[in-house]
């Protein structure tokens, strides 16, 4: 070699070269395209297409980064809500779904399973992001939230704390007095609002301490994900939505449910096609609606972007270099609140989507929908994969050896474990 020598030496330890991040990279549109993809068989398939060795460990790291890398952070908000639905066929188990949202303001769905009675569990990855766990809070849900995300921002879906609340203490001045609490993002309108509610009855708040320990007020939300959601709203639409195909057998289910995401990414694509400027549909009418009826408030300009703003005896600060104001709905919801859009109207600031957070712009939107569900040949090309009879008893909810119950060869047939 005259020239210089700028190869790399092959090693028993492979290719240095061969990060752990270009292997996420290169097998991020496999695992897409063709799913769970074991690391021994995507150490095969870069060798034969790269032409690169390397150790089976930095190829599992890898898969599970390219996994990671496909997360929710993508192009939704760092949020899921969980929730399981009993279903209404003979042989029982539980339909779990983990749910999140769009840029849009849209249902995305996550992940979703069928589970055995006895098992209900959150069967979800873990995530590097930073995340928001909400969920109605049922025992087994429960347990396996703590389990597998112990450090995450956990909520609890507020309709679940209200009719437990009810139940104690009725009367419209707990009504009126917990939804204020609930819904206000000041702590400490939050905190006027439980004291009003112990001088009525101590024990109202010595409940909600001992029973609701989750987070289910907004003022003490987190402000990373950018979701103000306490309801469930988000997973009673997933539940209307496959609320007819919940009377279908396990596999024509989760084939339907496939179909039905199929077609809603595709529509989301074409949705999307047909919007115009930086930020999606939601954040652009949030904009202009906050816009309007601003003539009531009073601007006090303390330096070039920050200012007091005075509202019917109210006074918030507002900082628009860090996107702050005191009444924290800027910083939970990710949009500008009144207060700030009174004083960037005050400065006549004419580029407002630069205050908007980044989740709310058509480019994280289409990454959300650019995930390839890859299209599945009939039924009738699977092939089928023998199964015990135990497991057969799980699905059927019979005893193993009465076969009068169900018929076991067609149970075998159709509720067979299936590779494609």
């Amino acid at each position: 070699m005259v020239e210089v020598h700028i190869c790399t030496r092959s090693n028993k330890g492979g290719n240095k070269l061969v990060t752990q991040g270009w292997i996420a990279n290169v097998v991020t549109d496999k695992l897409k395209s063709d799913g769970d993809v074991s690391p021994y068989e995507l150490r095969n398939w870069i060798m034969k297409t790269y032409n690169v060795d390397m150790p089976y460990l930095k190829v599992f790291k890898g898969k599970e980064q390219a996994y990671t890398d496909l997360g929710v952070v993508a192009g939704c908000h760092s949020y899921i809500g969980l929730d399981a639905w009993h279903l209404k066929v003979k042989f029982n188990g539980v339909l779990v779904a983990a749910t999140g949202i769009d840029d849009n303001n849209s249902i995305f769905l996550i992940a979703y399973c069928v589970l055995e009675l006895e098992h209900q569990m959150v069967l979800l990855s873990h995530q590097t992001c930073i995340l928001v766990i909400s969920s109605d809070m049922q025992k087994g849900l429960e347990l396996a939230i703590m389990n597998v995300y112990p450090n995450v921002e956990h909520r609890e879906f507020i309709r679940h704390l209200y009719s437990n609340f009810k139940k104690h203490f009725r009367g419209d001045f707990f009504n009126t007095k917990l939804w204020a609490a609930v819904k206000t993002y000041c702590p400490s309108e939050h905190g006027r609002l439980l004291k009003e509610i112990s001088d009525k009855n101590e024990d109202a708040i010595s409940y909600l301490n001992t029973n609701h320990k989750k987070l289910w007020s907004r003022s003490r939300l987190g402000t990373t994900s950018k979701c103000d959601y306490i309801t469930n709203n988000v997973l009673e639409t997933f539940n209307s939505w496959i609320a007819k195909l919940r009377y279908k057998p396990v596999l024509d289910l989760l084939d339907a449910i496939r179909e039905k995401i199929m077609k809603w990414f595709d529509k989301k694509r074409s949705l999307v096609n047909t919007w115009n400027g930086l930020l999606v549909p939601f954040a652009k009418n949030h904009l202009n609606d906050i816009a309007k009826n601003l003539g009531e408030y009073e601007v006090t300009r303390s330096y070039e972007n920050q200012a007091e703003v005075k509202y019917k005896g109210t006074r918030r600060e507002v900082n628009l270099d860090e996107r702050k104001c005191s009444c924290r709905v800027w910083q939970v919801q990710g949009r500008p609140c009144v207060h700030a859009a009174t004083f960037i109207a005050f400065i006549r600031d004419a580029n407002w989507e630069k205050y908007v957070d980044p989740y709310f712009t058509i480019d994280k939107f289409k990454s959300a929908y650019a995930f390839q569900i890859a299209p599945m040949h009939g039924l009738d090309q699977w092939v089928q994969k023998k199964m015990g009879r135990k497991y057969i008893r799980l699905l059927s909810n019979a005893h193993p050896d009465d076969t009068s119950v169900h018929d076991v060869e067609t149970i075998q047939n159709r509720m067979a474990i299936w590779e494609f």
